[in-house]
């Protein structure tokens, strides 16, 4: 979810109920990234300058694994970008394991015209929200990744709404814009949370255990808009939720780039530094939880 503020999230559960429910059934943390362009040091803390807190960094960080100064990517104009040496994480999980069926929907459709999602990805789909608006096209991402979901058996998905961005950048993340932006993406995330339950009533998917992951690129000031150092912009966070889990639980500082390497160790992909990757694994729960057993 583009350019979501935790505060604006974790201020009542009526802001996002969806969102809320899946913290209570699992674990939820945040970190600041570790760069943002500015002129000086940071009022909370060092950054450096090796990237703009936008989302061309953000996502090229959420998805390859590696933070700036090893994908390339400084800001939205993706110069410099390195995605042959750092691939996404779902390019890593079908070179690993080739039988992976994977599949990403998003509403920017940077992420595929600039190949941070790359081709080797078996499903990309990609709808305008720059051209068409991110609610309408966000809805359209919805649509697609819930059809998968209930049609198909895909293993890895990925899902990106934007409308949030969107309304920080138009009024503000204190706006109810923003506000009504935020629940229509929970209102999205629910839908494919839907779909997933939904697959453990057929007996040949009764069996699978699905991991869910929801995070966010960079944050935005009270005015809005972001690209630089200031705590607002640089807080984000990382839900996560699978079988197993107990609730209520906090994640110790989980970072963009745990992220792939979380998603490559629950498919069972050697996930160690080895390959490349600066993220730690976001660790398991080890007590039961009856809504995601």
């Amino acid at each position: 979810m583009d350019g979501l503020r935790y505060d604006r999230l974790a201020r009542s559960a009526s802001a996002a109920p969806v969102l809320h429910a899946l913290m209570a059934a699992g674990a939820v943390g945040t970190s600041l990234l570790p760069y943002g362009e500015a002129d000086g040091q940071a009022e909370d803390g060092p950054s450096t300058s090796m990237a703009y807190t936008d989302s061309g960094p953000g996502w090229s960080s959420v998805l390859t694994g590696v933070w700036p100064d090893r994908h390339g990517v400084t800001g939205n104009d993706f110069t410099g970008a390195d995605y042959t040496r750092y691939p996404d994480f779902l390019s890593r999980a079908v070179a690993a394991r080739p039988g992976l069926r994977t599949a990403a929907a998003v509403s920017w459709p940077e992420l595929v015209r600039r190949g941070v999602l790359g081709p080797a990805i078996g499903r990309r789909v990609h709808y305008d929200g720059e051209t068409d608006g991110y609610a309408s096209a966000d809805r359209r991402v919805a649509d697609t990744a819930a059809g998968w979901l209930t049609q198909d058996d895909p293993d890895v998905v990925f899902v990106y709404f934007g409308a949030t961005d969107e309304a920080g950048h138009a009024t503000g993340p204190l706006s109810p814009a923003y506000a009504h932006a935020l629940l229509a993406q929970d209102a999205h995330l629910g839908r494919l949370l839907e779909a997933i339950d939904a697959r453990r009533s057929d007996p040949a998917r009764a069996e699978e255990r699905w991991t869910v992951l929801v995070t966010t690129d960079h944050g935005h000031l009270d005015s809005g808009g972001h690209g630089g150092d200031t705590r607002a912009e640089r807080e984000v966070f990382v839900v996560l939720a699978e079988p197993g889990g107990p609730g209520g639980v906090r994640l110790d500082s989980p970072r963009l780039v745990d992220i792939a390497p979380t998603v490559l160790d629950r498919l069972g992909i050697p996930a160690d530094p080895a390959r490349g990757l600066a993220g730690r694994v976001l660790p398991r729960p080890t007590a039961p939880n009856p809504e995601w057993s």
